[in-house]
């Protein structure tokens, strides 16, 4: 069985087709799906059948699975690996962010699979941070190169209590629990040995070792220099959708104008069980 991949944008995004989830899934099979993610960054295909034994199966050929590492969605009760995003629940996740930079290891790759979906809206936007290094000057690359900035859970609520939403308390939660973690603006990835920006506007708070003024000015051009459309792409959900995207390549916006209810299940994966080099990137 051979992967007919389809590319849906310029610089990231692809269609992949030919998976048969009524048969077991190959290595030879999932090396493929790997291959073609690390490639194009964010990918999907029809996955209607494929049962939660398959989700996991597909999940596990990147490393170890997360178990949620906090209490922003439902979790299955049987299966503790698979948070659950419902809209009518109000899960939402409408700003720019990579899931749980906050913490020491975040999550690596995601896997969604899209089980009720809207029949309009609903999407979920990306854009490639590694996209936009690459495209930054050689003296904006030099100074941040060696730089570091705090992520923290706290921030996310910041952001809802400034907008009204009365959240200080689980904002001032968050920081007690140590929810935070200090990370290089720019690493390199593993597989593909493209570097990339770590920061995001949901939960990166500032830049460690600078005045406010000088950390936020950079922050502030890093942020609008990685909103430039070329960098994007917008994924709409069909469903069965099973929608992937490589944490560290990509940052991710769950789009809120549904005209439905919008359920999926989510594993994340941590600390990848194994490299795949030679990889071309597109």
């Amino acid at each position: 069985m051979s992967l007919t991949i389809k590319k849906q944008g310029g610089l990231l995004g692809a269609r992949v087709e030919g998976v048969n989830f009524s048969e077991p899934l190959t290595p030879s099979m999932l090396e493929a799906i790997a291959e073609a993610l690390y490639a194009h960054q964010v990918i999907s295909m029809p996955a209607i059948e494929m049962t939660p034994e398959q989700h996991v199966q597909i999940a596990l050929h990147f490393g170890e699975l997360e178990q949620h590492a906090t209490d922003q969605f439902g979790v299955d009760e049987n299966a503790s690996h698979i948070t659950i995003v419902d809209s009518e629940a109000g899960h939402r996740a409408d700003s720019w962010h990579a899931d749980e930079t906050f913490l020491e290891e975040p999550p690596l790759v995601n896997l969604l699979h899209g089980k009720i979906i809207p029949e309009f809206g609903g999407d979920t936007a990306f854009r490639s941070t590694a996209a936009a290094y690459d495209t930054l000057s050689d003296k904006m690359k030099h100074l941040i190169g060696d730089l570091n900035a705090i992520h923290d859970y706290g921030h996310l609520y910041e952001m809802g209590w400034r907008s009204g939403i009365p959240l200080a308390a689980q904002m001032g939660e968050a920081l007690v629990k140590g929810l935070l973690h200090s990370h290089p603006i720019v690493k390199t990835h593993p597989v593909t040995d493209r570097k990339w920006l770590t920061i995001n506007q949901t939960y990166t708070r500032f830049i460690e070792g600078l005045p406010p003024h000088e950390g936020e000015a950079i922050l502030a051009m890093l942020m609008a220099h990685m909103h430039k459309p070329e960098f994007g792409y917008r994924h709409s959900w069909q469903e069965g959708d099973l929608l992937m995207w490589d944490q560290q390549a990509v940052q991710h916006y769950a789009v809120n104008d549904s005209s439905g209810r919008r359920l999926v299940h989510r594993i994340a994966v941590l600390r990848s069980a194994e490299t795949y080099k030679g990889i071309k990137t597109v």
